[in-house]
């Protein structure tokens, strides 16, 4: 992920309601010297799992159309997002979002044939 001022700024309002980088580096799992490394920009990207980690503590605080959703664990932790959903939707969604990355991917590639058969024998029936 392409580090931008949304996502400094994010990090840093982040850290700042949490109290600081090393209870955000805790709670994010990810290390302290990492999270200074971004803060600080001695890098320009920040790598996919350190994002899948990070995101959902600093998503609050990011613009909400910063599209920066390249990350699995972007999509799933906003509770506001995901409120007209059943309960066996929230856990199914909860569910796919703790799986990695490859097995999410052929989860849906799955999922999208089972669709299009199914639309597709909806269409014969008729």
């Amino acid at each position: 992920m392409k580090i931008t001022e949304d996502i400094i700024k994010a990090l840093h309002n982040c850290i700042d309601a949490v109290g600081s980088i090393s209870d955000f580096s805790q709670q994010a799992n990810v290390n302290i010297e990492t999270v200074s490394k971004y803060l600080t920009r001695k890098t320009n990207s920040i790598k996919e799992d350190a994002w899948d980690k990070m995101y959902p503590l600093i998503q609050p605080y990011l613009p909400k159309n910063d599209g920066s959703n390249g990350s699995s664990k972007m999509r799933k932790k906003n509770t506001n997002e995901h409120s007209e959903l059943c309960c066996d939707e929230k856990i199914l969604l909860d569910a796919f979002s703790a799986l990695p990355k490859k097995i999410q991917e052929e989860q849906l590639l799955q999922i999208v044939e089972l669709a299009r058969k199914q639309v597709h024998d909806s269409k014969n029936e008729a």
